[in-house]
């Protein structure tokens, strides 16, 4: 390890702590030194296979390995206690998406945060893809006239073995549902395509899956620039599809599902070229921007106030599901 290296912990070893592992073993300047896995066995069989130091407890293991950076990639209603510990530890934090699974707990993720002068990032991998990258920079530059639809469509299928093999999948304190877990990378990328959504109605509902929380939502939704949208997400459907977007304007339309372009066609006959984000596609490219921020002392490409705009849009769809009215997006608010 060159003496310039940061020193890189992940916290939560199954599932999505591997993915950021392997993303921070093909970083240059960032070493993976220490995990952490309320587990033992877990973490044992995560530190044998990266050759690491592993621990219990995430406090103790930012000081005690000295950490710079960390991943934490534990289930989502854990992430408040583990982001506070370790920014009053001073590492700077990548947390998974989402941030937390209510508004209370945003806040307070972010303010220790803030308070502790601590860079945090969030999650939003796809993102990354091509088809998204030229989306955000077609809307913006008007080559889609005036938004008119914007549609999302997160169908995807979960075995019962999901929830059953995992004790948190499904539960209402630590999952929280399809539009915080599964559909939440849709409303990201169609909040950051095509613009900002104003308000928002819902139907939420749990038609297939023995669990705690809603499997399947249906919304509608009103953006700020005058334009109409829908979100679909389930995990309950067979068989799995692919996430789409579609965004249909005045001058163009474009169409794609990950990673694949089905259609852009605009009055100017303007061509599509998807090109990935410059640091690469998935959690691997997000970590290496995370890494390269903390070196060049700026902003991640997804900072706090990004991280939550998906989720301030979704507990304004759940608030619309429980009083079946239309519901203002709340950004930023505290309650």
């Amino acid at each position: 390890m060159a003496a310039s290296d940061f020193r890189y912990g992940v916290v939560g070893c199954a599932g999505m702590g591997e993915n950021h592992a392997d993303a921070v073993e093909d970083i240059e300047d960032a070493t993976l030194v220490a995990c952490a896995d309320i587990d033992e066995g877990i973490a044992r069989s995560f530190a044998d296979a990266y050759d690491v130091a592993w621990y219990t407890d995430p406090a103790e293991m930012a000081v005690d390995a000295d950490l710079d950076i960390v991943s934490v990639c534990t289930p989502n209603g854990t992430h408040l206690e583990i982001v506070s510990d370790l920014a009053e530890a001073g590492v700077d934090i990548l947390c998974e998406k989402p941030l937390e699974i209510t508004r209370e707990r945003v806040d307070q993720l972010i303010d220790v945060c803030e308070r502790e002068g601590i860079t945090l990032g969030g999650i939003f991998q796809r993102r990354l893809y091509g088809g998204p990258q030229f989306a955000h920079e077609v809307v913006a530059d008007g080559q889609l006239g005036d938004l008119v639809l914007g549609e999302v469509e997160v169908k995807w299928h979960r075995d019962p073995s999901y929830y059953e093999d995992v004790g948190w999948h499904g539960t209402t304190d630590l999952d929280g549902g399809v539009l915080l877990t599964q559909a939440l990378h849709g409303i990201d990328l169609l909040q950051w395509t095509a613009g900002e959504i104003e308000r928002v109605a819902a139907e939420l509902d749990t038609v297939h899956h023995d669990v705690e929380v809603p499997d399947t939502a249906v919304a509608s939704v009103e953006f700020a620039n005058g334009g109409y949208g829908q979100i679909t997400g389930t995990t309950a459907m067979y068989p799995e599809e692919r996430l789409s977007l579609n965004l249909h304007g005045t001058e163009g339309s474009f169409k794609w599902h990950e990673d694949e372009l089905d259609l852009f066609e605009t009055k100017s006959g303007a061509e599509a070229t998807l090109e990935p984000f410059h640091m690469g596609t998935g959690i691997a490219g997000q970590v290496r921007d995370f890494v390269a921020a903390i070196r060049d002392d700026r902003e991640p490409m997804i900072p706090p106030e990004e991280a939550r705009k998906a989720l301030d849009i979704t507990f304004a769809l759940e608030k619309a599901a429980r009083t079946d009215q239309w519901v203002d997006v709340e950004y930023g608010t505290r309650e």
